[in-house]
């Protein structure tokens, strides 16, 4: 085996050693580790580990108001920081809604792998957060998410639950994209019900 295949095989590697073997829809991305407990009809259980997200709060969870966040946090990342500093950072996005009705509020996040140096945002709205270990649902649909898909799939997510006899958190959800805006296929998108 030449030193080049080796070098290339390194990552793969990697991953195995760590345990964790990221699903194809993280694209080769550091995504926040999980393990499947249960697969039901129409649904998964997972078991999140902690991690660690640069986020922007929302007062009102409206697709204007959440594209808006991401471009502050997308800014962030091409140098609009204390240091001028690219920070790579991979999708999923996270979309975090509490409330009900019309009533919701959130945040926008962005994922960190661990070891990341994240410079002093210019924008003080963006600051670090930390999701603890949790025990998740979650509903996969294809295509671009959007409010109206999100919250059809948010409601048959809520019905499958239901279904299998398992307890939820009724006001907060998690809608998760893990494409950039120009990928065009194979897209993947998420929504997340945290367990009671």
């Amino acid at each position: 085996m030449t030193f080049q295949r080796l070098i290339a095989l390194f990552p793969l590697f990697m991953v195995s050693v760590r345990g964790w073997e990221a699903p194809w829809f993280c694209h080769g991305e550091d995504c926040p580790q999980f393990t499947v407990v249960h697969t039901y009809e129409g649904f998964e259980e997972r078991f999140y580990k902690a991690s660690h997200w640069i986020t922007v709060d929302v007062a009102i969870t409206t697709e204007k108001e959440v594209v808006k966040a991401l471009w502050k946090l997308f800014s962030y990342t091409k140098g609009a920081n204390n240091e001028n500093e690219h920070v790579n950072l991979p999708w999923p996005s996270f979309v975090s809604v509490e409330g009900d009705g019309d009533k919701n509020h959130g945040s926008v996040s962005w994922s960190v792998p661990v070891g990341t140096h994240l410079p002093k945002p210019n924008d003080a709205t963006i600051r670090e957060t930390d999701m603890p270990a949790a025990t998740v649902y979650v509903r996969s649909f294809g295509g671009v998410a959007t409010e109206t898909n999100g919250r059809e799939n948010l409601e048959k997510l809520k019905e499958s639950i239901e279904a299998a006899g398992k307890s939820f958190v009724p006001d907060r959800f998690v809608a998760a994209g893990y494409d950039p805006p120009l990928r065009l296929i194979d897209r993947h998108n998420e929504i997340w019900v945290f367990a009671d």
